[in-house]
């Protein structure tokens, strides 16, 4: 079969011919259907999630669906033919934190499917039983790669910052995959949502595919903090600020122009950044800076459900096949390319 594999953690990406893998005891072969080109990969190639050689060569690719094409020693949940999405974080499922269902917080962490493991970038991947998810049966494949991670993660972070209709949610990055489907999100629970981006074609985007409670801002113009404050009701700025992007200097105003009592989620992992507000400034604004760990498997179905339903509409900029994506990938590390890009193997 064909695959994009990665031959070294700088993100050296080519389509090579590889084996049809064999699922072992315990795991399930997929026909992959449709798999997300994502920043977040862009980031694990680059050695961002691990950058250990003994990984390598490695297919990418976690953000996925399909249709189970076969099945180890053991499977009794699953059969061929059925359909399925893929949980990203591979867990043991036995620790206190997944018999709570909080299966992103594992003790036993196993790593990320698509860097400790061979990913989705190809015709067939195979993947633990434990992470395979029903898909619903009215759901597109590109639907279901993007409840995958690009509605999972925004969902997450809704329930972390307990967003509601009291809530102006200011998203840094709103034309990203995560934070395209997190201004709907917001919206659909209520609140006002400042979606802020750089370039008029991104905002333009933003604007396209959300609601009129969804007001686009470019975050690139002077005095942002400023026009975050008059941009809310009272003039006292956002309740909830989502960052989905890690620059300091956006960041450092939207904390600036945060409400009495707010919440700062950042969902980013560059590892030399920080955001080192002085304690004082926690107590005088009684706010809080909040860390958001991907999503559970609870999650990650409910996304599937609010696509098939059409309570949030999934966006695909673009479908291309394997031999796209190592341009693609090129494209997202210039940063000409935004929005979420899916993968269709033939």
């Amino acid at each position: 079969m064909d695959a994009v594999v990665c031959h070294d953690w700088t993100g050296d990406l080519s389509v090579d011919s590889v084996p049809v893998p064999e699922p072992a005891p315990g795991e399930v072969r997929v026909a992959v259907r449709a798999c997300a080109v994502t920043r977040t990969v862009e980031n694990a190639v680059q050695g961002g999630l691990d950058d250990d050689p003994a990984l390598l060569p490695r297919i990418p690719g976690h953000e996925f669906a399909g249709v189970v094409d076969a099945v180890g020693e053991g499977v009794t949940a699953l059969a061929p033919g059925d359909r399925v999405l893929a949980y990203f974080y591979l867990h043991c499922g036995t620790c206190d934190a997944c018999r709570r269902g909080e299966h992103n917080r594992c003790g036993n962490f196993g790593g990320w499917y698509g860097v400790s493991r061979q990913g989705a970038y190809a015709e067939y991947a195979t993947l633990p039983v434990e992470n395979a998810l029903p898909m619903p049966e009215d759901l597109s494949f590109p639907a279901a790669a993007i409840a995958a991670d690009g509605l999972a993660t925004p969902l997450h972070v809704c329930e972390r910052a307990a967003v509601s209709d009291d809530d102006t949610v200011l998203v840094v990055g709103a034309a990203g995959r995560v934070g395209v489907h997190l201004s709907q999100l917001a919206e659909r629970r209520g609140a006002r949502v400042l979606a802020a981006d750089v370039h008029e074609d991104r905002l333009d985007h933003v604007d396209s595919v959300t609601g009129t409670a969804v007001q686009p801002i470019d975050a690139s113009e002077p005095e942002f903090a400023e026009r975050l404050r008059a941009a809310t009701p009272s003039g006292d700025g956002p309740t909830v600020v989502v960052d989905t992007v890690g620059d300091l200097p956006t960041l450092e105003a939207a904390w600036d122009a945060l409400a009495m009592g707010g919440r700062v989620v950042t969902l980013t992992t560059h590892h030399e950044r920080s955001l080192a507000p002085l304690l004082k400034e926690f107590v005088v604004t009684e706010s809080a800076l909040l860390g958001s760990r991907y999503a559970t498997k609870d999650e990650v179905t409910r996304a599937a459900r609010l696509l098939a339903d059409g309570r949030v509409e999934p966006v695909v900029r673009r479908e291309v096949g394997l031999a796209d994506v190592p341009a693609t990938h090129e494209a997202i590390r210039v940063d000409e390319t935004f929005g979420t890009t899916v993968l269709v193997p033939p």
